[in-house]
């Protein structure tokens, strides 16, 4: 199902951004980019419209060189063409970058084993990260990725990740069923904006049912049927 997505992880759409070709987004990046506490990853895209605009120009900047493909005579050029770049735009463009090189496949809630407790994780993600595809992937890194678990690219790396985690029954990734259940969900809900929690379980059940029998080829699950009920 996520084939094309999984795809793009290994081989990430370019981005030039202040007229620079930016790199392969890797965990690497994104390690230093935090060791930095680079704005552009501390905060979320609305958080970093609020900054200063001197402090988001000092974030794209250091972020872009960071990524950028780069000789060591580019420097002086780039500062000229730069400046003439519409800022906003840039910072845009360089968000998409990594948005498009962090990508992750979806999942499901599972469903908890009776009386197990629940515990988030406490490592960072990226420790994570690079002791899995160090252990998992070592011929990988050595032919793609340089001889580096920091260069092996972050989407990519997150994917690997959750689909061993659903081999070994961690976790759950969506599947056809799961994104077919969720559209019927999504159409019921705009259809019917109201919440259980506001409407009670029972008003629910009704708007469901009155939805199956307007679109009997797509149903929505019901809490209980009575029809089955009786069998």
């Amino acid at each position: 199902m996520h084939e094309t997505l999984f795809a793009d992880a290994f081989r990430p759409p370019r981005f030039i951004v202040l007229d620079l070709p930016l790199l392969d987004y890797t965990i690497g990046h994104e390690l230093i980019l935090f060791q930095r506490r680079n704005a552009l990853v501390y905060y979320n895209p609305k958080s970093f419209d609020e900054l200063p605009l001197t402090a988001k120009a000092e974030a794209l900047t250091q972020a872009v060189l960071l990524c950028c493909v780069k000789s060591p005579r580019f420097r002086r050029w780039w500062v000229c063409r730069s400046a003439r770049l519409d800022f906003n735009q840039e910072v845009e463009k360089f968000q998409s970058y990594r948005l498009a090189g962090s990508q992750d496949f979806p999942t499901v809630r599972m469903p908890r084993a009776g009386g197990a407790p629940f515990h988030y994780l406490g490592a960072p993600e990226l420790a994570r990260l690079i002791n899995y595809v160090t252990a998992s992937h070592s011929v990988m890194i050595k032919t793609h990725f340089g001889g580096s678990p920091l260069n092996f690219p972050l989407g990519l790396a997150r994917m690997l990740y959750l689909a061993s985690a659903e081999a070994a029954g961690n976790i759950w990734i969506e599947n056809f069923q799961d994104a077919d259940l969720k559209r019927k969900k999504d159409a019921l809900e705009k259809k019917s904006p109201e919440s259980t929690l506001a409407i009670g379980e029972e008003a629910v059940q009704k708007l469901a049912e009155a939805w199956n029998r307007e679109h009997p080829n797509i149903p929505v699950t019901l809490m209980h049927d009575p029809q089955k009920e009786k069998q």
